[in-house]
């Protein structure tokens, strides 16, 4: 409950501070515009977060409903990798999607499915500090196997083994963007495939994000 406070008043008092002073006319012109975007950012984070808090309410409580149905993987992972190609564009991100041609039949929840590539990428785009992220898929009788890395500048070993806890930051100010609870949002909906995810710091550069899902639930 105290990191929930936290997360929602540190935001919300500076919300009311932008607004009360375009409100008083403390600021004008192009600053009172500045002022505005901001409030308008602290807003839409605020927003963010109670939805993914009340997201994680659900999972926890097991009130979720699942629909599980029979999809290609492949198809729908392209379906949900097209949305996110303007938006790395936008953040000067290079990308790299290597999904085989052939179809590969998964029963699977589409909308736990394309949340979970969602908050993968957009961790990627917050929190890596990279600008260059690939997402490869491979596939055998049993499982389907889906690798997201970046180029970013990785995790902290010491903090790698708490990333998918729910409200773990890495950045312990707490003054990055992010409110802690997407990756363990992923993690509960890949659980309820049946799957796996792990994170791990890359021999080269950044963090590799493996999924597992297997073919039958």
């Amino acid at each position: 409950m105290t990191s929930l406070s936290h997360d929602v008043k540190t935001p919300l008092a500076s919300l009311v501070g932008y607004l009360e002073a375009v409100e008083n006319k403390i600021v004008i012109g192009e600053e009172k515009d500045e002022y505005i975007h901001v409030a308008h950012e602290k807003a839409h984070y605020m927003k963010s977060f109670v939805e993914n808090l009340f997201e994680w309410v659900k999972l926890d409580s097991g009130e979720q409903i699942f629909h599980f149905e029979k999809f290609d993987l492949n198809e729908l992972s392209r379906n949900i990798i097209a949305d996110w190609i303007p938006v790395l564009e936008s953040n000067h991100f290079e990308y790299e999607f290597v999904i085989p041609e052939t179809e590969y039949f998964i029963r699977i929840d589409v909308n736990a499915y394309t949340r979970v590539l969602n908050n993968l990428f957009q961790n990627i785009i917050i929190h890596s500090a990279g600008d260059k992220m690939a997402l490869h898929i491979c596939e055998d009788i049993q499982q389907a196997k889906i690798i997201i890395s970046d180029n970013g500048k990785g995790i902290a070993p010491d903090k790698l083994p708490h990333i998918f806890e729910r409200m773990y930051q890495c950045d312990q100010s707490r003054s990055a963007k992010g409110n802690g609870l997407g990756l363990a949002i992923a993690k509960e909906l890949i659980s309820v495939h049946k799957g796996t995810i792990t994170a791990e710091n890359s021999s080269d550069k950044g963090t590799v994000f493996t999924i597992l899902l297997p073919k039958a639930l």
